[in-house]
């Protein structure tokens, strides 16, 4: 087990082969068997199978893990109850069944829009793990909405349905553009601040576009990553070279690092309270300024802080109903074009239990 380090081969053969006891964090976000089209791996198992092969992997993964290790598992609805159910049999300790939620890009005409992945958090063991809740803290409604001085001033925990992460769309500038499956990083920043520190180790054992070893090196931490495409690991290491440590940049007023910068936007679209209605709020903005400290460990004032909030206005996070309308001329305006990968499946076969997929094919999307 080299350290910092992209591997290309199986899981669960590498996994067994390393010592064991030696990983703080695990995130993994394996195939979900529904039949996606990715570069090595053949995503349509019999269930009996998939289920068997996750708690091969599952079992590999807690084998590296430390007594004290966190362990997270992102999977759709198909097999979440089976994840579950394998954690238990493991002997796993559950602390939150997640949901991540997400709107865009969906839609359905014969069932409700499916708009939603489960994120299971285990640990190793019931009590002696990390939870670094003070590096997750925001302003709460008793600061936004009432500037209460009785509040906490320390805020809140989020919740566990996760709605502040869109899904990286193509158009999106995080959008690495090789592999089809690309988690938010500010989603694996979270994870990666709340149950490691600094210099401790994590694993992604099937790291497809390299979002958690992205996360990871950012934030001062060790990683290892597995993929069985040597196109995706080789991607992942090229990506990762256009990243540095960014932990222990100090505060820079006026010319914010990008992390601290990240860090105070992703506050901003967890306290879902708009630009014009937290800048006059005191309150509120000792919190945030509170809580950036406590994920980055450097320290702004309340009023650098709100300048930098005033900077960023036109970056920050889309609210709810945060857009003034402005309405569009059809007739004279186009829209925007671009290409978008579409990936096109056939039902399951009754006799085979399997997934067949046709090929994939590109479209120009208006």
């Amino acid at each position: 087990m080299k350290l910092d380090t992209i591997y290309c081969g199986d899981s669960c053969q590498l996994l067994e082969s390393w010592e064991p006891g030696r990983v703080d964090l695990v995130f993994a976000d394996p195939p979900f068997n529904i039949g996606y089209v990715y570069d090595k791996y053949h995503d349509d198992l019999p269930n009996a199978e998939y289920v068997a092969w996750t708690k091969r992997w599952m079992a590999a993964c807690q084998r590296v893990l430390k007594p004290t290790g966190s362990f997270f598992i992102a999977i759709g609805d198909e097999f979440a109850a089976d994840v579950r159910i394998v954690g238990r049999q493991l002997g796993l300790h559950m602390r939150n069944w997640i949901i991540w939620h997400y709107t865009f890009g969906q839609n359905m005409k014969g069932k409700f829009c499916r708009s939603h992945t489960h994120i299971f958090y285990f640990t190793a063991h019931p009590t002696r793990f990390t939870f670094n809740d003070h590096a997750l803290r925001f302003p709460s409604a008793r600061h936004t909405e009432y500037q209460d001085l009785r509040a906490s001033p320390m805020g809140r925990l989020p919740d566990d349905v996760w709605t502040e992460f869109p899904r990286v769309c193509g158009t999106f500038k995080e959008r690495a553009g090789f592999h089809g499956c690309q988690m938010p990083e500010a989603l694996l920043m979270r994870i990666v601040m709340a149950t490691s520190n600094p210099g401790e180790i994590v694993l992604d054992p099937f790291v497809g576009s390299g979002t958690t070893a992205v996360a990871a090196k950012r934030l001062g931490r060790k990683y290892i990553g597995i993929d069985l495409s040597e196109e995706y690991a080789r991607h992942t290491e090229e990506r990762l070279a256009n990243v540095r440590d960014e932990s222990s940049a100090p505060a820079q007023p006026g010319n914010w690092p990008n992390l601290h910068a990240q860090m105070l936007a992703q506050i901003y679209a967890e306290t879902k309270v708009s630009l014009a209605n937290l800048l006059p709020n005191k309150v509120a903005l000792k919190v945030i300024a509170r809580s950036l400290k406590a994920r980055i460990g450097a320290a702004y004032t309340v009023t650098e802080v709100a300048r930098q909030l005033e900077h960023m206005r036109g970056g920050l996070p889309k609210l709810p109903n945060d857009m003034p309308f402005v309405p569009r001329n059809h007739v004279t305006e186009e829209a925007k074009r671009y290409q978008r990968r579409i990936l096109r499946y056939k039902p399951r076969s009754k006799k085979t239990d399997a997934w067949t997929e046709d090929q994939e094919t590109l479209r120009t999307v208006i």
